[in-house]
């Protein structure tokens, strides 16, 4: 476990008192104000740090940081690659160059700067995951199917990487190989976010495959997962209605509504059971 950030601020200040590695104590407390949520003084001492020595790439990358979580994309890329500049063999500075890229929803410029840190470090699981999916966001699958692969390979539990590894199978037509890696992510991590979600993928796909039993058995374990969710309300509701089990459809159906009261869509469904009583 490393130092709290108050433990770094104090070790810093004192440095600074002392006169040592001013620019590296100044960026330090910059990371731990930053650890804190204090974004402006964290801001403000990377500055500092950077009056001292206008070529300490860690001040600039902790600008580039402190910028995009302020929202600040512009800001935040400049200084990240201002950053690069001074330390081009850094391979996180490329990731994080990326994210700024891949929040702007500027997928190209973020594939090309994920592709960059993997080849600086090729055992970089995050960029390797981040790369997939910048490629499956631009439509290409076969090369997000790859990079997720190659997330596995470096980091077999990455629950992330199974889930959208078995999205992609789904959407390259591989059905019977995603839904086994979805099954398996919930056997072999049944409390992770990821399998939680790939339940309610299981339950879609059962609902496409016709297969409403299914459907219904999975949607029911989401349920018990994301009680306040309605959209999985409504989709036991649609399950059980084809089953022909009407009143336990408008159980889940009114469940729905109590949740979303202004969704036209499910005061319709229950108009209809109501017409069919």
């Amino acid at each position: 476990m490393g130092p709290t950030p108050e433990e770094i601020i104090k070790k810093a200040q004192k440095a600074l008192k002392d006169g040592k590695n001013t620019p590296s104590a100044l960026t330090a407390l910059g990371m731990a104000y930053f650890e804190k949520g204090l974004l402006d003084k964290s801001a403000y001492y990377y500055q500092k740090a950077l009056e001292h020595d206008p070529d300490f790439a860690p001040a600039f990358a902790g600008l580039g940081i402190v910028y995009g979580k302020k929202g600040r994309v512009t800001e935040s890329i400049f200084n990240l690659k201002e950053a690069i500049r001074l330390a081009p063999g850094c391979a996180i500075l490329y990731n994080w160059l990326a994210d700024a890229y891949f929040d702007q929803g500027r997928f190209e410029d973020a594939i090309r700067e994920y592709g960059r840190a993997t080849q600086l470090d090729s055992l970089d699981a995050n960029a390797h995951n981040d790369l997939a999916d910048a490629y499956r966001l631009t439509g290409d699958l076969q090369r997000a199917l790859e990079h997720y692969q190659e997330t596995l390979r470096i980091d077999p539990r990455d629950t992330n990487a199974q889930l959208e590894l078995a999205q992609v199978l789904v959407q390259l037509g591989r059905r019977d190989e995603a839904r086994q890696r979805l099954l398996d992510l919930v056997r072999n991590h049944p409390d992770t976010d990821d399998a939680k979600t790939a339940k309610v993928v299981l339950g879609t796909m059962g609902v496409q495959d016709g297969d409403f039993m299914s459907a219904r058995d999975f949607f029911l374990q989401a349920a018990r997962d994301y009680p306040f969710n309605p959209s999985i309300q409504i989709q036991l509701g649609l399950c059980y209605l084809v089953l022909g089990e009407t009143e336990t459809a408008s159980e889940h159906l009114q469940r729905a509504h109590d949740l979303d009261p202004d969704n036209p869509r499910i005061r319709r469904l229950l108009q209809q059971i109501g017409k069919k009583r």
